[in-house]
């Protein structure tokens, strides 16, 4: 398999430490066009090495008229061909929610998506995805008892230890493993740390548990950041904001936050070097219908010419922060447009 090139006249790049930066693959490029996975970063010539997918599979992918799971083993398929001829690696995505069942039968799914890659093809896996936001979300499977089995009950690190010996049992005890969390996660001292979303303490437990073997992961979107305000006296002008949050300089929102992020971790762990890793930065152009913030009224904030600057910046970031350790890993969203609970992010 030869990968995915589309035909374009704006030439971006050339991709700075390329070998540490990544795409994440939505559901549209997963169920839908899995053979057209990019083989070199959009708008250059440098090859795609890494790859994060959320998930092997999605129940609610049973919902989609035509589907079956022939669908998620020919994306599989796709996915082995991709790393086999960009010599990549995968950060591979399982579930923990409210609903053990599901979670098991992801679990099941995504061990036979791990043993079709092998162990050198796998980067790491991601047990868990925002977990700390579950209790805020309206769904009637989230109830109060189910979050309060998450924490208290024990139910997200006893299942995070049950699959990372599943994991090791297959041949993959040399690779990382990590949960992925958002911002909220960072609204702590060190991390969030409430009886709904117990981050601080779980992550306490993994790093005394597995060592520098666990890899710490967050989400970071300036884009959604609720704190970002219009230009003083505007109601549509958004400069200022720009001018912070489009780049990827030391003093710029990204870099900032990691070295906030980097200070939070040597509060919990005592080192200036423990792993890593971005799971998600990126950029929406036309406005993503969930954008809810003050910038939702500033045409300049998901315009094109904004969008392009921030993939620009982001590929040639060289990863650095300042005077603290550079992340070790960040992935690009997204290869396409994709849909969060029923709404579409570009």
């Amino acid at each position: 398999a030869m990968g995915f090139e589309c035909a374009t006249d704006v030439v971006l790049g050339p991709v700075v430490a390329s070998s540490k930066k990544g795409l994440a693959v939505d559901d549209s490029t997963f169920l839908g066009c899995p053979g057209k996975l990019p083989r070199v970063f959009p708008n250059t010539q440098q090859l795609v090495t890494s790859l994060r997918l959320f998930k092997a599979w999605d129940k609610n992918w049973e919902n989609i008229p035509g589907f079956n799971l022939s669908l998620v083993h020919r994306a599989w398929r796709s996915f082995k061909d991709f790393t086999i001829a960009n010599h990549a690696r995968v950060l591979v995505g399982t579930s923990l929610s409210c609903s053990e069942e599901d979670d098991d039968r992801d679990w099941n799914l995504t061990k036979q998506l791990l043993q079709m890659l092998g162990p050198d093809h796998v980067m790491g896996l991601a047990i868990g995805n925002e977990m700390e936001l579950l209790y805020l979300k309206h769904h009637q499977a989230i109830t109060p008892q189910c979050i309060d089995n998450l924490w208290a009950g024990g139910y997200v690190k006893r299942k995070f230890g049950q699959r990372v010996s599943d994991f090791d049992a297959m041949g993959f005890e040399g690779v990382r493993v990590t949960s992925v969390f958002g911002g909220l996660a960072l609204a702590g001292n060190p991390f969030f740390d409430i009886p709904q979303a117990r981050v601080n303490t779980f992550l306490a437990e993994m790093v005394a548990r597995f060592g520098d073997r666990f890899a710490f992961t967050f989400n970071f979107y300036p884009y959604f950041d609720p704190h970002i305000r219009l230009d003083q006296g505007t109601g549509d002008q958004c400069q200022h904001a720009l001018h912070h949050s489009v780049c990827f300089n030391a003093s710029c929102s990204v870099p900032a936050t990691l070295r906030a992020v980097r200070g939070k971790m040597k509060h919990l762990t005592g080192k200036e070097d423990s792993v890593l890793w971005i799971g998600e930065a990126g950029w929406s152009w036309p406005a993503s219908q969930t954008l809810n913030t003050h910038m939702k009224a500033c045409p300049a904030w998901s315009a094109r010419s904004t969008f392009q600057a921030f993939y620009s910046d982001f590929l040639g970031w060289d990863l650095g922060i300042g005077d603290l350790r550079p992340p070790d890993h960040v992935f690009y969203f997204t290869i396409r447009d994709s849909h969060n609970f029923g709404h579409t992010e570009h």
